[in-house]
């Protein structure tokens, strides 16, 4: 996959991160108590997301200025996998 590419696919992860913790701050404001609870865990882990995405936006503008090597595409999938599996266990 293109490093363009990829960096379209964080972008609009971010995007979906920022709606997403929108959504989960309402409920946290104005939801029952059992709604509050999931928003809250929602909204911890949307900020690790988040964190995660911002890294990473910098690490690929890093990367567009460097040579490309075997090493960058090694971290480019295993920060993928990673997202994923959080992604897969927040979410079972």
């Amino acid at each position: 996959m293109a490093l363009a590419d990829i960096r379209h696919d964080v972008v609009l992860t971010l995007a979906r991160t920022h709606d997403a913790q929108h959504d989960a701050r309402a409920a946290l404001d104005h939801g029952e108590d059992a709604e509050k609870v999931v928003a809250a865990g929602e909204l911890d882990f949307l900020a690790r997301q988040d964190a995660l995405l911002k890294r990473r936006l910098v690490e690929i503008d890093r990367l567009t200025a460097e040579h490309r090597t075997t090493f960058a595409w090694f971290r480019q999938e295993w920060f993928s996998l990673m997202l994923h599996m959080e992604r897969w266990i927040a979410h079972g």
